[in-house]
């Protein structure tokens, strides 16, 4: 009563239109096609029920008190008491919402309103029992003023209530005639042509016979359209029951394969007896079934077929007769059947040859199979395919091969016909056959199922390269192949999909796909789970590194960047895609990689890969980066050593020196002494500096301070020798090699070995001599340098 209640004076105040106010009783979306029966609840009172049994409208009668008030509100009304007629409508209204008589005293009382008139007379009429006329002046009303949606209404209603009634269904079509003509979006009716066709043939009782049929015929031909063969059924099924003799032949082979679809095959029998001519013998036995339960078994003895009886007629009887398990009925049928010419009942043949390969009869099924693939116009891949499986089946294998063969001439891309093959010939032992015919021409459409199959097969014959290209193929599905510059810069900077890419090369007015991009089967469903595709790509990219393919790698890594499924491992993905670009010598976009992870992870290894790079990108432009990325670092060691190294090879010494000279002060190591006499060393060299002598002597200082500070004689000996070769004091030169020679390694690693720097220091000594003295160059070379 308090939800009652609460929805009428919704309704009343105009918080909400009829149409939602009707739909809190009951669905109309599905009302056109059910037949609801009128019951009646516990008090009595008249209702209607949905199929699935919700309330749709009820009907209540007003108790002995509140009827007689409402007889004194209807007096009042008529001495012209307004106000007090009002007055008592609403206070039945407050004690019992659904009943319909006050408000049909209201709608009365407010004629000089239309508005409330109309709500009044809206809620009476659908609170009232059955009155289809009612419902008809309401929609007269709603059409003058031009509500649709509430006409729509109110013709629905007049068809519940009387849906016996033609003209009451063809208002309600022209009504969806004309909206359809203004473009007004019937789609928010919940009403469609299609529910108004099932519901007239509902409906209609069987002396209106050709307007079921009209409209039956309707119904058939877009419910099929819409691949809706169970609505389809239903209401051909219901005009068939209403007048059966008004079936043509076409429309008996329509019901039948309809019946058919659904697998009523039983039916079809008894449609095909009244209606068809067709005579039968049957016996019903009694047999236990899987569950030993006893049950009535039909079998089908004999069977006369009239010689008028349509070809396709005689197939579907067939069908039936099929899965009905009347095999020996088959036998003989199928023997006339085949009599028909392959030309022009190829397609029925299909049918039938469907039916008993589902059946699991294959020696009957490769009967009609061979002459279909003997024929001309039957000569098609899935007929090879249908018959190659069939032979299988059969345990023909060879033959089978042959056929899937004739599949693949037809269809070259056909995946099921690959993957019998590469069954067929892996359990032959034939394994690099069977490898092969798995592989698809990826200039034509490609099945990512057949892809990813491949990959496993591979993986199993240890066919590493081939797997390595497979299966960048089968990721290249969901990663994106650049095609310039512009486009890594922007998956770099955007964490998206590949939908921006496509947008981006549309705006350029390219194409949106690369060329060498794979068009796979869009109607296949497969789809790697995230986490399988991110340890599918970490194998990728460890048999790329394995087998040197550095350039595949690269590939592999940008493309990871775009796809939305490994978007979780973003960070992951952008430090492969500097390894990919180190080992494959890109150190331009190495350089956009390491600077973003410099910045976000600032460490020793950060530091040596950043200046690894910069050592071999060919312009100096990343002079302001180093100084933004280590304004706020607080290691001045490394901040000094790295932007003293890197201004040193860009050739700007004096500033590089006072890098040095601080980093010097603050540590007093061995390496800044050497890297600050080198630092002198090159200036001294310059045509454009005075003094050379000075800059020498500091220089020569700033390696004493290093031999000091370095301990270890064959080293500092190697570099005070390679100072005095650069300045051509060649025999202080010798001197030093020598005493390099005479010294012990500096280390050793378990890991490199042996460091040692006699090679290099027998090396220098031979250049020393050579042009003066080839016997003392040879000496070194013989005693130091042999392989």
């Amino acid at each position: 009563m308090e939800v009652d209640k609460d929805l009428t004076s919704k309704f009343l105040s105009g918080e909400m239109s009829f149409a939602e106010y009707s739909n809190e009783w009951y669905n109309i979306e599905d009302e056109e096609d059910i037949d609801e029966p009128t019951k009646k609840n516990n008090d009595g009172e008249p209702f209607m029920l949905t199929e699935k049994g919700n309330r749709r409208r009820k009907f209540t009668r007003l108790p002995q008190g509140l009827a007689g008030l409402m007889g004194e509100a209807n007096l009042r009304f008529a001495r012209g008491e307004r106000d007090t007629a009002e007055k008592m409508c609403h206070e039945i209204i407050k004690q019992l919402p659904t009943a319909p008589e006050p408000y049909q005293t209201l709608a009365q009382l407010y004629e000089h309103d239309v508005e409330k008139s109309l709500q009044f007379s809206l809620l009476a009429a659908h609170l009232s029992p059955p009155d289809a006329n009612e419902w008809l002046r309401l929609a007269a009303i709603s059409k003058e003023r031009n509500d649709y949606k509430q006409e729509m209404i109110c013709y629905t209603q007049a068809i519940a209530d009387e849906s016996h009634n033609i003209d009451n269904h063809m208002k309600r079509l022209d009504l969806l005639d004309k909206l359809e003509a203004i473009k007004y979006p019937i789609q928010t009716l919940k009403i469609t042509k299609l529910k108004c066709y099932h519901k007239i043939v509902n409906s209609l009782p069987p002396s209106e016979g050709e307007t079921i049929m009209k409209y039956a015929k309707l119904a058939v031909t877009q419910y099929h359209n819409n691949n809706e063969m169970e609505r389809a059924l239903a209401v051909m099924s219901s005009a068939y029951k209403k007048c059966s003799t008004l079936f043509s032949l076409q429309d008996i082979n329509i019901f039948l394969e309809l019946l058919i679809g659904q697998k009523q095959f039983q039916t079809c029998i008894e449609i095909f007896v009244v209606n068809a001519g067709v005579e039968i013998e049957a016996e019903i036995v009694t047999v236990k079934n899987s569950e030993g339960k006893i049950e009535e078994q039909t079998n089908y003895l004999k069977c006369s077929i009239p010689n008028s009886l349509a070809i396709d007629l005689k197939s579907k009887l067939l069908v039936c007769f099929i899965y009905l398990g009347a095999i020996n009925l088959v036998q003989t049928l199928l023997k006339d059947f085949l009599e028909n010419s392959v030309e022009k009942a190829g397609d029925l043949y299909m049918d039938i040859e469907e039916a008993l390969s589902s059946m699991g009869h294959h020696e009957l099924a490769i009967q009609l199979l061979e002459p279909l693939v003997q024929s001309n116009s039957f000569d098609l891949g899935a007929v090879w395919l249908k018959h190659a499986e069939c032979l299988y089946k059969l345990g023909r294998v060879e033959d089978a091969v042959s056929s899937y063969y004739n599949v693949l001439k037809h269809v070259p891309q056909h995946p099921d016909a690959r993957r019998k093959i590469f069954t067929i010939l892996e359990a032959k032992g034939q394994i690099d056959e069977a490898l092969d015919i798995l592989e698809q021409d990826f200039k034509y459409v490609v099945s990512a199922n057949l892809l990813f199959e491949q990959c496993i097969a591979l993986k199993k014959y240890n066919r590493w390269l081939k797997y390595l290209e497979t299966g960048e193929a089968l990721l290249s599905k969901t990663f994106v192949r650049f095609t310039h510059q512009e486009e890594l810069n922007m998956a770099c900077k955007n964490r998206c999909g590949i939908d921006l890419i496509h947008n981006f090369r549309t705006m350029r007015g390219e194409n949106q796909y690369h060329e060498n991009d794979i068009q796979f089967d869009e109607d296949e469903t497969f789809k790697m789970h995230p986490q399988e595709t991110w340890e599918f790509f970490i194998e990728m990219l460890n048999i790329a590194c394995h087998f040197k393919q550095y350039f595949t790698m690269q590939r592999l890594t940008f493309g990871a960047m775009m796809s939305k499924s490994l978007a979780s491992h973003r960070v992951e993905i952008e430090f492969y895609c500097l390894q990919a670009c180190l080992l494959s010598n890109d150190n331009q976009n190495a350089f956009r990689f390491i600077r973003e992870f410099a910045q976000k992870h600032p460490s020793s290894r950060s530091w040596n890969l950043l200046n690894l790079v910069i050592n071999y990108i060919d312009r100096n432009t990343h002079s302001k980066f180093l100084l933004r990325l280590f304004q706020r670092e607080s290691n001045h060691v490394v901040k000094n050593l790295f932007l003293g190294n890197n201004f040193l090879i860009s050739g700007r010494y004096l500033v590089a020196l006072k890098y040095y000279l601080e980093y010097h002060e603050k540590c007093r190591d061995p390496l800044s002494a050497l890297l600050i006499a080198i630092t002198i060393f090159v200036m001294a060299a310059q045509r454009t500096v005075d003094k050379h002598h000075n800059l020498i002597l500091q220089g020569m200082a700033y390696m004493q301070t290093y031999c000091n500070l370095r301990k270890c004689d064959q080293e500092t000996n190697y570099n005070m020798g390679r100072v005095y070769h650069m300045l051509n004091i060649n025999n202080l030169a010798i001197e030093y090699y020598e005493r390099a020679l005479a010294c012990g390694s500096i280390a050793e690693c378990e890991e490199h070995g042996l460091l040692d720097l006699t090679k290099e220091a027998a090396f220098n000594l031979y250049l020393l001599y050579k042009d003066h003295s080839p016997i003392m160059a040879k000496k070194y070379l013989s005693n130091y340098i042999v392989i």
